[in-house]
């Protein structure tokens, strides 16, 4: 049984990186071509050789350390206003209709077409980046938490009303494990729409730090190589944090199985 559980997770671990071995392999192969445009595509020894330099730089590790920051403080504000507003859509019909209409329109417009207003009403300085993200994570994590409301069976409400359960003791008990599927769903995608829109925050509203900085220098050096190296490296942080969060959000709803077992 362990031998077979060995090679289900060496599977595992080949399947996953079979095809980014794959991808270099063929990135290293068009670099060492004779195609015109290729002299514009650093190898991938070439990158490394970046991502060696850039972490021999302590300036490069403040770099990461401030994007994870915004990413952080714009995904909590978002998921706390998201996860806040979505129960009041989903417990009251009177809310949805007043707020659903203009909720609907605005998550329409790009995040993209915000910034000119949010710079105009803030300024260049920390707190528009932060609200792109936070507006980022919002609009899934309200979805999700709204339709994790509704679709919430009948039977709990019944279950709910034979046990006397009414109002914060009844959202606490009954609505909110019973919707934490769907939460937990647009947690993650809410945290993933942050680390995309990250790069539009710094980029358009100019920082000194932060990895899109990095990535907005290597441009305007042609520095495809740096450019690369930045987006690995958000890649990689994105990636990291999502799984990270998978893992809370699978011991939440363990330890929500436990409790009502």
């Amino acid at each position: 049984m362990k031998m077979f559980d060995s090679y289900k997770k060496t599977k595992k671990i080949l399947g996953a990186i079979a095809l980014p071995i794959a991808l270099i392999t063929l990135w290293q192969l068009i670099t060492l071509g004779e195609f015109s445009a290729t002299r514009f595509l650093p190898s991938p020894y070439k990158v490394l050789q970046t991502f060696v330099t850039l972490f021999s730089k302590p300036d490069y590790v403040h770099h990461i350390a401030v994007s994870l920051q915004r990413v952080m403080a714009g995904f909590l504000i978002g998921s706390v206003t998201g996860i806040a507003f979505g129960l009041l859509m989903g417990l009251s019909k009177t809310v949805e209709k007043i707020f659903a209409p203009f909720f609907h329109a605005i998550r329409q417009v790009p995040m993209i077409g915000w910034i000119p207003l949010i710079i105009m009403l803030f300024g260049m300085n920390e707190l528009p980046r932060v609200l792109i993200i936070s507006v980022a994570a919002f609009y899934p994590i309200t979805l999700n938490t709204f339709a994790g409301v509704r679709n919430v069976p009948n039977e709990y409400f019944e279950l709910a009303s034979v046990n006397g359960y009414k109002g914060l003791k009844l959202i606490g008990k009954i609505i909110i494990p019973a919707s934490l599927p769907s939460i937990n769903t647009g947690i993650t995608t809410g945290l993933a729409m942050s680390w995309s829109i990250l790069m539009v925050a710094e980029i358009f509203i100019q920082t000194a730090f932060g990895v899109g900085t990095q990535i907005q220098r290597g441009r305007d050096r042609f520095d495809i190589a740096l450019v690369i190296a930045g987006i690995i490296t958000v890649g990689v942080l994105g990636y990291s944090m999502t799984l990270l969060v998978q893992k809370i959000v699978k011991a939440v709803e363990r330890g929500r199985a436990v409790s009502t077992d």
